[in-house]
This record gives C-alpha cells, structure tokens and sequence, in this order.
C-alpha cells in the first residue's frame, strides 16, 4: 500500500514541486491550497482548500483531514509573507501571519491520524534567527513555527519524527530584478541560485533519516554565515 503525504501550500511554487516530486514517488498526495492550485489531476492526488488565516476554513480543513486515514508524512510549508509597511491594521497583520504559521499547523498536526514511523517537516526560514525590520511579523511568526515544531519533537516523541528546514534565497520571483538577483546571490556562499530541487532534497531526506529528529537544516547556500553585515534587504 502507498504511503501518504500532506503539504500545505501545495498549489503553487515551492509547495506545488514538492506534491509533483511525491507523486513521482507513488506516494498519495493531500496538497492544502489557498486560492490557486495549478497542480494537473493525477490519480494519486487530492487537494483541498482553506485560507489558513480563517479560523473557520482551518476548523472545516482539520475536520476533513481527520477522515483522511493515516498519513505517514506533512510538510508544513504554507507561508505569508507580507511587508510590515504594507499593514493597514498591525494588529491583524500580525495575526495573519501567526495563523497561518503558528496556529493552523498546530490545529492540523493535532487532527491528523498518523500512521508508524511517521515524520514531519516545518519550513520556517534563516531569518527564525537573525531580525528583519521590514518583516517583523514575518519573522517573528516563522520562529515560533519553529520552536513549536522542536516542541512537537518532544511531545510526539516515539511516534512521529519532526524536524526544521530554514530556506535561504531559493529560487526567484519574476518581480526581482538583475541588480536583486545580483546583491542576493553576492551574499551567498554558494553564488548561484539554488531552486526548488534544493528544498526537495532536504525534505526527502529529512522524512527518510529514520535517526533524526528535532533538528533544523539551512538551505541557503551558507547565506547564514556569509558576512551578517551584508544580508540587510534593501529593495
């Protein structure tokens, strides 16, 4: 029987080449969306909508997935990412962004039926751990989806595995231009833009090392420890 994987934020982007690489796998595939899925129906696969900063949506999600039957494996990678300058209402904004992060996959994770050796993957981000004025909310709502996913470590001991992935500069939008591309990758180690295959490895590996757990793994061509005096976004 195959195995089956939830990921949030499945519709597009990095969620969206997650689902398509564990359909390749002959996994089963849950793949949460938002507001657009350009995932292509494929017998493996099911997905489901919510907005993630509704409390309803995420309580009619959690009631389905509850029926959904053992899953062996999640991938926490449903984001917001929103400037602070851009907040009509910071308190709002802040709970946004702590909805989505914080609380929809606590809501989720304590729904889910798991099946043995289960394992769990949070993406959070590098800046969990060093500040960004411009993404206040942003980042202070990606470290607490971190600490709360090395707490499930704890809590969910013996049962499911739960581990940490802290993206660096990944892949690039259209919106970015040269002269972004070039400062961002100047503070990479690396020097090169990295794509989503990068994140697709580290979860594979993450969700098959049988012996870890409650670790956090940057994937950000050693953005983290090129020179801090350089990494303040100025676009």
């Amino acid at each position: 029987m195959s195995k089956t994987i939830l990921i949030t934020g499945a519709g597009r982007r990095l969620g969206k080449t997650l689902a398509e690489y564990w359909l390749t796998q002959g996994w089963q595939v849950i793949a949460h969306f938002n507001t657009v899925c350009e995932l292509e129906l494929h017998p493996n696969l099911r997905t489901v909508k919510a907005n993630l900063a509704e409390q309803k949506d995420v309580a009619s999600l959690c009631q389905e997935l509850a029926l959904a039957g053992p899953v062996d494996a999640v991938i926490h990678n449903a984001s917001c990412f929103i400037p602070d300058c851009a907040a009509t209402d910071l308190g709002k904004h802040y709970e946004v962004h702590f909805n989505v992060h914080v609380k929809a996959p606590a809501m989720i994770t304590e729904a889910l039926q798991w099946a043995p050796e289960a394992a769990m993957v949070a993406i959070t981000d590098i800046y969990t751990d060093i500040p960004n004025e411009r993404f206040a909310a942003y980042c202070a709502s990606k470290a607490g989806l971190q600490n709360w996913a090395l707490s499930m470590a704890q809590r969910l001991a013996g049962k499911v595995r739960v581990n940490v992935i802290q993206p660096g500069p990944i892949q690039f939008l259209p919106e970015h231009d040269e002269a972004y591309r070039t400062m961002v990758l100047s503070q990479s180690l690396i020097r090169r833009e990295l794509g989503y295959d990068a994140i697709v490895e580290a979860c594979h590996y993450l969700l098959s090392a049988k012996a870890l757990t409650g670790t956090q793994m940057r994937v950000d061509g050693g953005r983290f420890v090129a020179n801090r005096y350089d990494q303040t976004f100025r676009v």
